[in-house]
């Protein structure tokens, strides 16, 4: 793999961090709005994170069109398409949520986009944890094909945070550990596993079994 498609490393390249310890790295999370956008890329924040959906998601006036929002929200002064061209200015990382599957086809084509016209050189994760089971082929399928090398997938799974409401919440036991690992492998691209911060001490001896089963 190519080294800026891992988000440690490049921010080590680009002087952010001094080594490649995910607890030195700084975020901005739901930099939807325009407002939020241009707040986290004129501080010092160094990963971009921000939610993409469809204008008007779910109702009659759905167009296929990716914006930044957050659920409830379906409208938003943003496009993915501006979204992209602002960041992609900037030396910020990206990380974008998806919480509609709808908007995946349409935001990777942006990507190729970008990629085509200006090129994108830093990492991109994928975020899919709108995704149980049956629906992660419909996620895997278009991010194996040709989008921009330095794409990287987050394979996630969604449900609340509580493992006592959700006691197959990944991280918890071993089976469902394992399921995330099947599903990691049919990604044809660099992988990350993100993980509820408190499921990690609980979960470990299951993280730890899925992060030997590949070399890093």
């Amino acid at each position: 793999k190519s080294e800026q498609t891992y988000m440690l490393e490049y921010l080590v390249q680009t002087g952010n961090i001094s080594e490649a310890d995910g607890l030195l790295a700084t975020w901005f999370h739901r930099a939807n709005s325009k407002e939020d956008m241009y707040k986290a890329l004129m501080g010092d924040t160094m990963i971009l994170e921000a939610d993409v959906t469809l204008m008007g998601y779910g109702t009659p006036d759905e167009k296929p069109v990716p914006i930044m929002a957050h659920p409830p929200d379906i409208y938003s002064d943003n496009t993915l398409d501006e979204w992209l061209d602002a960041v992609l200015a900037s030396g910020k990382g990206i990380k974008l949520d998806f919480k509609a599957l709808e908007s995946v086809g349409l935001s990777l084509d942006l990507l190729k986009q970008k990629e085509s016209n200006k090129g994108i050189n830093r990492p991109v994760w994928l975020n899919a944890d709108i995704l149980r089971g049956p629906n992660v082929p419909s996620f895997v399928a278009p991010v194996n094909g040709n989008v921009p090398q330095r794409v990287s997938v987050n394979p996630g799974f969604s449900g609340p945070s509580s493992t006592r409401s959700h006691p197959n919440t990944p991280g918890t036991n071993r089976r469902c550990v394992a399921c995330w690992g099947e599903n990691a492998l049919r990604c044809r691209r660099t992988v990350t596993f993100p993980v509820h911060a408190m499921l990690v001490r609980s979960g470990w001896q299951h993280l730890s079994w899925l992060l030997n089963q590949s070399p890093r």
